[in-house]
C-alpha cells in the first residue's frame, strides 16, 4: 500500500514512529465586500477592472447570483450582466487590496467612465 504523505523515519526510534514534515504556506491578504452596483459593467468597465488588477498585482473576482467572473478573463466579467441595483460580492486578493478596492468600487459605483 502506498502512502499519500511523505515521511521520514528515525533509525534511533521505533520504526513504527514516523516524523512528518510541516510546510508553511504563505498566503496573500484577501478581502471580500458585498456591494450594490450603481452602474453597468460592460466591456469598457471590465477592461478597466483588469487594468486595476494588473497595476496593483491583485486578483479581483466578482460573483453575482450564480455567475462568477475574475480579472483573468474579460468575458467572464462581461457575462455577469451587472446592471444598476444588482447586488454582488467583490473579492480582492493581494498585497495592495485596499488600493484595488477603491478603484474597483469607483467603476462599479459608476463614478468613472473606465477610460482613465
Amino acid at each position: 500500500m502506498k502512502r499519500a504523505y511523505k515521511s521520514n523515519t528515525n533509525k534511533n526510534r521505533n520504526r513504527n514512529h514516523k516524523v512528518l514534515s510541516i510546510v508553511e504556506v504563505q498566503t496573500q491578504p484577501e478581502v471580500s465586500f458585498i456591494m450594490v452596483a450603481k452602474g453597468v459593467l460592460g466591456f469598457r468597465e471590465s477592461a478597466h477592472i483588469i487594468k486595476v488588477a494588473e497595476k496593483t498585482d491583485c486578483i479581483i473576482s466578482i460573483a453575482s447570483g450564480k455567475n462568477f467572473g475574475t480579472s483573468k478573463s474579460i468575458l467572464s466579467l462581461v457575462n455577469l450582466g451587472i446592471m444598476p441595483a444588482k447586488s454582488l460580492v467583490l473579492n480582492i486578493k493581494g498585497e495592495r487590496n485596499e488600493e484595488a478596492f477603491r478603484e474597483v468600487s469607483k467603476i462599479i459605483g459608476g463614478e468613472t467612465d473606465g477610460n482613465s
